[in-house]
């Protein structure tokens, strides 16, 4: 066996290998988060094991300057004599996933939308079997390439599922761009409305 040879096998096994540990991947659904409230060095620690597969290593998935900022722009609601509960963490992990992808005020109107519709149980579990379906998925795709033996077919997925994401991305960002600006021009109008109000009844 050749050096390519050599480098090929190992290619495809470590990728084969990686794949097969991430379709035992699963996000914890909220009967399965912990019941004991959490104080912040614990949520830490669940949230990086919980999440450390979306996240290159050297990032730090969560840190404590990040929670306290979430709490600080009302994202999360505050800790209770500085514990966490199963609320938080609910919130911290859909947070973390998001804000990978779209800003952090499109983050609060989704989780704001979703709230009205279902309760914090219901709309945890479906982000869950949504973002699970969704990694679950393109996980089979790399391992059906990495079958292959094939090292140009494998960067080709690379690259493909990089555009694709860039352009999910692109889309994301623009169609919350048009809402920020709807929204914007709707409050922009109801200030003015109140301005006017005001000249009226001050005459």
């Amino acid at each position: 066996m050749d050096d390519n040879e050599r480098k090929q096998n190992n290619l495809d096994t470590q990728i084969t290998d990686w794949c097969s540990q991430m379709l035992e991947y699963r996000i914890p659904r909220w009967n399965e988060l912990p019941e004991i409230e959490l104080y912040m060095d614990q949520v830490i620690a669940l949230m990086e094991k919980y999440l450390g597969v979306f996240y290159d290593e050297g990032n730090k998935t969560i840190t404590p300057s990040m929670i306290n900022n979430y709490v600080k722009l009302g994202l999360i609601p505050a800790p209770v004599k500085k514990k966490y509960s199963k609320i938080h963490l609910a919130y911290i992990l859909i947070i973390c996933i998001l804000k990978q992808v779209i800003p952090i005020n499109a983050i609060t109107r989704m989780i704001d939308h979703q709230m009205s519709k279902h309760t914090i149980e219901e709309a945890y579990d479906r982000f869950c079997e949504e973002q699970e379906k969704a990694f679950l998925g393109t996980v089979k795709k790399a391992m059906e390439v990495s079958d292959s033996s094939n090292e140009i077919m494998i960067e080709d997925f690379i690259l493909l599922s990089t555009i694709a994401a860039n352009s999910e991305k692109a889309v994301s960002g623009k169609l919350t761009a048009i809402i920020d600006r709807i929204n914007n021009a709707g409050k922009e109008e109801k200030d003015k409305d109140k301005e006017k109000t005001k000249e009226k009844e001050s005459k």
